[in-house]
């Protein structure tokens, strides 16, 4: 059974079609008591505007971006399969996507992709810095909407957010490392960035956990990787060079040189890595990688453009709106 009509509310409202259709599409040139009778009758009817349609029928077009790393991760890619998908599927719906690529944890390239938008609304996957925060608060203010994608901006003006609860990854992977080591010993965690906000949220949760039931391992500092293969390596052989590791979470990107680097090492350390890409699979068939947090790239942007158009259309947003759900990988439930 079909739902009211734009032929319900102009019957109930006592206008015409063409004032209910100017009044939906706020074109003007409707009296203030015209307005007043067709929105009175939206509510006494339930009717529900079909925005896709009447964007349709107006050839109203939306344009979306999404401002993600030009890096050759295994991640990125994977995102970049997803986001060329959704530019297909949604070409019939009056949908564009643009895909604007920058250097990552490139501030100033991020700051300029910004200022040079040309969008209804935007995703943005940036790393967390003032002068992004200032490049949002810019966006919003000329009427762009603004949500993050796997690295969130909490302190700025964004609208939504698009990805996993990190702090939660980032507890999980302690939880589980400190579980599959037996002996105490040294464990080595490599962030891409400590200026991308989702490395530094896994690296809290990791280190909580580790504090409060795990205190005879020995968390060795920080080091960043820059999510790059070659730096990955040879920060592992360094500092498997100085002391064993039993130990080694990768909260990043480069997973090539992680691998690469801990075939080098004996006895083998447990080894807990982020995102399901070809690199890390491999390593869980191997035996090298132990466990993979992995984030759905083609959930994340489907929810990050379901949240885009929610927020152009000034729909209601579920509670949970962009929350993507962490996926938990070992050597036995891979395909």
């Amino acid at each position: 059974m079909s739902g009211p009509t734009v032929h319900d509310v102009a019957l109930v409202a006592q206008v015409s079609l063409a004032t209910v259709d100017r009044v939906l599409n706020n074109r003007g040139g409707v009296s203030d008591k015209a307005v007043a009778k067709v929105n009175a009758a939206v509510a006494q009817t339930g009717y529900v505007r079909n925005i896709a349609a009447a964007n349709l029928s107006r050839r109203k077009v939306y344009k979306f971006c999404f401002v993600v790393p030009s890096s050759d991760t295994g991640f990125v890619a994977l995102l970049l399969q997803a986001l060329e998908c959704q530019r297909l599927a949604l070409v019939e719906e009056q949908i564009l996507i643009q895909i604007v690529q920058t250097r990552a944890f490139d501030v100033a390239g991020q700051v300029e992709a910004m200022r040079n938008l040309d969008c209804d609304a935007v995703a943005l996957m940036t790393s967390e810095a003032p002068e992004i925060q200032e490049e949002v608060t810019r966006l919003r203010a000329s009427g762009v909407r603004v949500v993050t994608l796997v690295a969130d901006l909490p302190h700025s003006d964004r609208e939504g957010y698009v990805g996993l609860d990190n702090v939660a990854a980032g507890r999980t992977a302690a939880e589980f490392m400190g579980r599959f080591i037996r002996p105490a010993g040294a464990v080595l965690m490599i962030a891409g960035s400590l200026s991308s906000r989702d490395h530094n949220e896994r690296l809290m949760g990791f280190r909580a956990v580790m504090k409060e039931r795990f205190d005879t391992l020995t968390l060795l500092p920080t080091v960043e990787g820059d999510d790059d293969a070659a730096t990955v390596e040879r920060l592992i052989t360094d500092a498997a060079a100085e002391q064993p590791l039993v130990g080694i979470y990768g909260i990043g990107a480069g997973n090539r040189g992680l691998v690469r680097a801990v075939k080098a090492l004996d006895p083998k350390p447990v080894v807990i890595v982020h995102e399901l890409t070809p690199t890390s699979r491999d390593g869980l068939r191997d035996g090298t990688v132990d466990l993979v947090l992995d984030q759905d790239a083609p959930a994340a942007v489907v929810a990050a453009v379901r949240l885009m158009r929610n927020l152009i259309e000034v729909r209601d947003l579920p509670k949970d709106t962009g929350k993507i759900r962490m996926n938990i990988y070992g050597r036995e439930n891979i395909s």
